[in-house]
């Protein structure tokens, strides 16, 4: 049986940028200032933060341009240095090249920086490292840091899984979060201007008739992809619990109208698999055979048997699904293996935050017995975090 939320909407949901165009960017005026964002930036008419900015007589110094690029399209590493945004002719800056961070340097003459961009609360998602690594950049530089803030669509999952271990830090997990953090732009903001900025001056406009236990609030305003592969809700959720397949030889349908929600490779019995994640009876998830031949990425051209995954409702556990996922294809397919990046290290390693998730992979730990390595975790921080969240 399929269980829905209630909703307890309170009106029109408005972002951080709907409320800054209501009061006439009244705390942009007379200042300089640089712009993170990306196609998601949107007002609730689905104007461009941008478009609307240039509108008001307010032009940004400086675009500062995370991954995938100013319009979310890009799927590849940018080029760096400056260059310039083509509609408008400023500045642009990619913090998704060698470069992650801006110098203070790049950043002089600036009173501040504003960031408006639609997050996935993952850890590996890295729209949350580029924020890390400007609030060191905002706070070294003297410079206020405003996010105009979002609702997120995972909203009704409580925070889960491991915090960053020391020695997995990279750019996919950077952040000293769980891996399911549960917040939004802002409230990380706040998080960490309390543990480590302190003397960042922060500034949030919150979002207004939004609750975190909204269980449509996604549906409420159009989606807009937040990235190349991410193209709607059902893809955001699916994502968060099979990302991990990134560090192994299965294709996550890169390259294919599915990305994420399809999975699969050219060896696999997507009978058998699919035989047995039925018979696990997993909460909130159906799943369905898929046939897909990728365009882009792992096995390009190349025809993968596969499987579909279809969350049904709020019940649906991200990681206990790809996690028994995992463990069906690493025991019924001697092909299936973990793939070490040119860091030397398991990628699926950095994904988690440790090497628990792989290992208890390889050694067919039982789920329950694995969910007690990471549950206190998720516990504490929801605990730690209470006085500072927003919704």
């Amino acid at each position: 049986e399929e269980k829905l939320l209630p909703i307890r909407r309170k009106g029109r949901v408005l972002s951080g940028l709907d409320l800054l165009e209501i009061d006439d960017f009244r705390m942009l005026r007379n200042r300089k200032f640089a712009l993170l964002t990306n196609a998601t930036g949107l007002n609730r008419n689905l104007i461009p933060g941008l478009e609307l900015l240039m509108g008001a007589g307010l032009r940004p110094s400086l675009i500062l341009e995370p991954e995938h690029g100013l319009y979310s399209h890009e799927d590849r590493y940018l080029p760096g240095g400056f260059r310039q945004e083509r509609r408008y002719g400023i500045r642009l800056l990619s913090l998704y090249s060698s470069q992650k961070k801006p110098t203070a340097a790049q950043l002089r003459g600036l009173d501040a920086i504003v960031v408006d961009i639609q997050n996935l609360p993952v850890r590996c998602y890295t729209y949350i490292s580029t924020l890390t690594y400007l609030m060191e950049a905002a706070e070294t530089s003297g410079i206020e840091l405003i996010i105009l803030d979002r609702p997120h669509p995972y909203g009704f999952w409580k925070a889960s899984g491991p915090y960053l271990r020391s020695g997995f830090e990279s750019f996919v997990s950077l952040a000293p979060v769980p891996y399911l953090y549960s917040m939004t732009m802002g409230e990380y903001a706040l998080y960490m201007a309390r543990s480590r900025f302190r003397k960042l001056e922060l500034s949030i406009v919150k979002a207004k008739n939004y609750s975190r236990e909204d269980s449509d609030i996604a549906l409420q305003r159009a989606w807009i992809n937040p990235s190349p592969n991410i193209p709607d809700l059902e893809t955001a959720l699916v994502y968060a619990g099979v990302v991990f397949f990134e560090g192994t030889n299965v294709s996550l349908g890169r390259g294919t109208t599915r990305p994420f929600v399809y999975s699969g490779s050219p060896w696999m019995d997507s009978d058998a698999v699919l035989s047995e994640l039925r018979r696990l009876n997993l909460p909130g998830v159906r799943f369905a055979r898929a046939v897909f031949t990728p365009t882009a990425s792992m096995y390009n051209g190349i025809t993968c048997q596969g499987i579909q995954i279809i969350p049904v409702s709020y019940e649906f556990d991200p990681i206990r699904t790809g996690f028994e996922y995992m463990k069906i294809l690493h025991r019924i397919h001697p092909e299936f293996r973990f793939v070490v990046r040119g860091t030397g290290h398991y990628w699926t390693d950095y994904l988690w935050g440790d090497s628990t998730y792989r290992e208890a992979v390889e050694q067919q730990v039982d789920f329950q017995r694995f969910h007690r390595t990471y549950v206190q975790d998720g516990i504490h921080f929801e605990t730690l975090t209470e006085d500072i969240r927003l919704y």
